[in-house]
């Protein structure tokens, strides 16, 4: 898939939608305006295609661990765009406490009871509903699995630390595996992340009307 070309889609999805931030001269930052959903999932959307490109740069460079840990990051903004629109254009109660602790983390946040954080299951389940049309266990214990996984380079748990140790010259690697063949093995987490992005991107415009849009991401899937 072109990546470049799917960057711009989401720039123009995501100028359709939520336009450009306010410039805001006491903080010296862009801010949106708007709280809501929408803004939040497209955000998380940028975010993650932001991190597409970050995987690719590392996976090429051998630098496994991180490229994980960004995995992580780009599966959970996608699963989070789900629960975030999953009743769009009613809002969850659910959905409307994540969208507050999103907004609560700006630069000057001073918040010394900040909103709690919507729990992990919660947002599984409404990516399960939207995507089987209802609870099934079985998508959710796969899901589960898949954060799992991604979660352990996160924590730098041990078996995702010795994955870069090369026992024949007794190196961790620390500036990236240089092995051609590992590096090519690990761009397929490019493939994986990219087609997220893109699914995901095409349930946003699916979701806000933006038909057109929707067209353009879905032939990147064919």
């Amino acid at each position: 898939m072109d990546l470049k070309t799917i960057n711009a889609l989401i720039e123009q999805l995501r100028r359709e939608t939520i336009g450009a931030p306010e410039w805001v001269p006491a903080k010296q930052a862009f801010e949106y305006r708007g709280h809501s959903p929408i803004v939040v999932a497209v955000l998380k959307l940028v975010r993650a295609a932001h991190g597409v490109s970050a995987v690719e740069k590392l996976c090429a460079s051998g630098l496994f661990v991180d490229a994980g840990a960004i995995m992580r990051c780009i599966l959970d903004c996608c699963d989070e765009i789900h629960f975030l629109l999953e009743e769009h254009p009613a809002a969850s109660g659910h959905a409307q406490k994540f969208v507050k602790a999103f907004f609560e983390a700006t630069i000057d946040s001073d918040m010394d009871e900040p909103t709690p954080a919507v729990q992990v299951k919660k947002v599984r389940a409404a990516v399960v509903r939207v995507l089987k049309g209802h609870h099934d266990d079985a998508t959710q214990k796969v899901m589960e699995g898949i954060h799992k996984t991604f979660s352990g380079y996160i924590h730098a748990n041990y078996a995702h630390v010795m994955e870069v140790y090369n026992g024949g010259k007794d190196d961790f690697n620390l500036a990236g595996v240089p092995s051609p063949s590992l590096r090519a093995e690990r761009m397929q987490y490019v493939d994986v992340a990219l087609t997220s992005v893109v699914l995901t991107a095409a349930f946003i415009a699916k979701t806000l009307a933006r038909h057109e849009l929707q067209g353009e991401f879905a032939k990147f899937l064919d």
